[in-house]
């Protein structure tokens, strides 16, 4: 099932998996080049890359695309978040480019730099979009979830969830499903599976927080969620939402898992990186980390390799054993999930976007 034509973006599949294609690099010694903006801000969203041009968005509200070899600006679009975290993670697909800002899903022709159609997702909305075939799903941050025609912006579904709450988690989708994480507070929160083709619920569970930069992660008949403050990574049952295990922690739990080779990775701010058997759910290996990662960051794995950045460091672990291959100090503190193409990992800091490879 095809996400969209030779894009990467956050969690490098429709189910979210943070599993990217190919190999990342092997060695880092500096930068191969580093994008700031002219004036100073932070983007907590991952990027996106389509055709070597890199789409990166700022706390300034601002969308950038960038050369992908060597990070220079091609051309920048204001998308409209009124507060920083308004502004969604980016995808491309179909010659277009989705994000959510200032409220409304925006598609934007990569051609002409125009916005071509936007549906609203309420104020200040988070949930990241997500392209398959000729839909596009978004989470609402009033508690619903909405599917759009990609050419025309017109809702097929518009659902509100009953479970209540507001879904700032990234999409999640199978041929069959659309799989969201809602938040109450810190603590209170429902994973939520829909049926694609009508969004009618099919099943609701308690899992805990799911917030900006988390998604539901579906590998299989499973689904991994991150329990925010809850400090549990559940397995539910695609089917029907029943736990198959859980792993309970000493710390909050934010971001999104990764999930390659039957071993699923995730971490919060207890400062460690988990690797855990994906059928059984036991302790394969875990390293402690410096600095706890920012909220915003999850880890992603290519060729065997798990990278991920922790406070202002920047890490790659042998996906087996957990054995750290590199170590590079960035400028700054890291905001955003790796994204992994061609031998190269990119990610956002408090002040730039950066290209290791």
């Amino acid at each position: 099932m095809p996400d969209s034509s030779r894009s990467v973006f956050f969690g490098a599949n429709a189910a979210r998996t943070g599993h990217f294609e190919g190999a990342g690099p092997l060695v880092v010694k500096r930068a191969r080049w580093k994008f700031t903006t002219r004036t100073p801000a932070t983007t907590r969203n991952t990027p996106a890359i389509h055709e070597g041009v890199l789409f990166a968005n700022f706390d300034s509200d601002k969308l950038y695309a960038l050369d992908l070899l060597k990070g220079k600006e091609l051309w920048s679009l204001r998308v409209g978040g009124r507060v920083p975290e308004s502004i969604s993670n980016p995808m491309v697909a179909q010659g277009m480019l989705f994000v959510v800002g200032g409220g409304q899903c925006h598609a934007v022709d990569i051609g002409t730099h125009a916005i071509r159609w936007s549906v609203s997702c309420d104020s200040e909305a988070t949930s990241s979009p997500l392209v398959v075939d000729d839909d596009v799903y978004v989470g609402t941050r009033l508690g619903g979830v909405v599917a759009i025609d990609v050419r025309t912006g017109v809702e097929r579904w518009r659902v509100q969830l009953r479970c209540g709450g507001s879904v700032q988690s990234a999409v999640s989708v199978t041929r069959e499903h659309v799989v969201v994480g809602t938040r109450q507070d810190f603590v209170e929160g429902h994973v939520v599976a829909l049926d694609r083709a009508t969004g009618g619920e099919r099943w609701s569970v308690k899992a805990g927080a799911m917030g900006h930069g988390g998604a539901p992660v579906i590998s299989g008949s499973t689904v991994y969620a991150l329990s925010g403050l809850g400090k549990s990574l559940r397995a539910l049952d695609l089917k029907n939402g029943k736990e198959r295990w859980s792993y309970k922690t000493n710390g909050a739990l934010w971001g999104t898992p990764a999930v390659a080779d039957g071993v699923v990775c995730f971490t919060g701010d207890h400062k460690t990186l988990h690797a855990l058997n994906e059928a059984t759910g036991k302790e394969i290996w875990s390293v402690a980390l410096d600095k706890p990662p920012a909220a915003t960051v999850s880890p992603a794995i290519a060729g065997g390799v798990v990278y991920m950045g922790a406070g202002n460091s920047v890490h790659a672990w042998t996906l087996r054993d957990g054995t750290e291959r590199w170590r590079w100090k960035a400028p700054y503190r890291v905001t955003t999930a790796p994204l992994v193409a061609d031998g190269t990992v990119y990610m956002g800091c408090d002040s730039a976007v950066v290209a290791l490879g």
